[in-house]
């Protein structure tokens, strides 16, 4: 089974991205794939992303961080509630490219 990191960036690390988590391992299981799905808080973000070598990151803050080639989507309307399809679907496309 093929496998997908998914790093999960917010502000604190705690609340919002257990919901932006908990996102990225449902579209792992409806895509078929072994989810290793890593939450940290945005002041972690750098030195996370050179030890996890994402394949995609999930946005559960506004950051402007540098993330390179790795895919990244806006997961900040899952806190909302608005727009959730649209997140899932950009998640999707972003580990199946």
């Amino acid at each position: 089974m093929e496998k997908k990191t998914i790093l999960v960036l917010c502000g604190a690390g705690f609340a919002t991205s257990t919901v932006g988590a908990k996102m990225a391992e449902d579209v792992c299981k409806e895509i078929g794939v072994k989810g290793n799905v890593q939450k940290r808080p945005a002041t972690q973000g750098k030195t996370a992303i050179k030890q996890l070598k994402p394949d995609a990151i999930l946005l559960m803050a506004k950051l402007t961080l540098d993330f390179g080639d790795i895919p990244v989507v806006n997961g900040i309307p899952l806190i909302t509630g608005r727009e959730k399809d649209k997140v899932k679907q950009e998640l999707i496309h972003a580990l199946t490219k």
